[in-house]
């Protein structure tokens, strides 16, 4: 019984495979995302110009990718990179949705870890500390090992 036990485990490892998830924490608007977010996409487009999609999961730590995924981030042919979600919050009696989309490099899946700071300016706080840096909705950063930050208004 144990050894199928520890068979089958073991067949399960294998076939999820080991190395197929970046480690990757995010918050937004300084709050740790554990069930916040949904459709979270990998959005791609090529140097023909020809753009695919891949839905990606996420748990607190871990941005779960396909293998399908890493070929197309490993590619050659890959020019740009965007990780899209939706980010729900209930405020008062509303629901609201604020959407994000972050532009990612390749080398970006290769760190040991990222901690993506997305700062909503739906919120005065952020749009007063951030606001004079960007045009859109939102502000984000990605922290990494020897990474910069992200400076404050005046």
């Amino acid at each position: 019984m144990k050894f199928k036990l520890t068979f089958l485990l073991l067949i399960g490892i294998i076939i999820n495979g080991f190395g197929q998830n970046l480690n990757m924490v995010i918050e937004v608007n300084e709050r740790l995302v554990t069930s916040e977010i949904s459709g979270a996409y990998l959005n791609f487009e090529n140097t023909d110009g020809t753009k695919s999609r891949n839905l990606v999961g996420y748990h607190p730590g871990e941005l779960i990718l396909k293998p399908e995924d890493w070929k197309k981030i490993n590619s050659d042919l890959t020019k740009e990179i965007t990780l899209t979600f939706d980010y729900n919050t209930f405020k008062g009696n509303g629901h609201q949705i604020g959407n994000f989309g972050i532009e990612m490099n390749k080398e970006d899946f290769e760190r040991r870890y990222l901690i993506l700071r997305v700062y909503d300016f739906r919120e005065r706080k952020f749009r007063k500390r951030y606001g004079c840096l960007t045009d859109k909705d939102f502000i984000a950063e990605l922290n990494f090992p020897q990474g910069g930050i992200l400076v404050r208004c005046k």
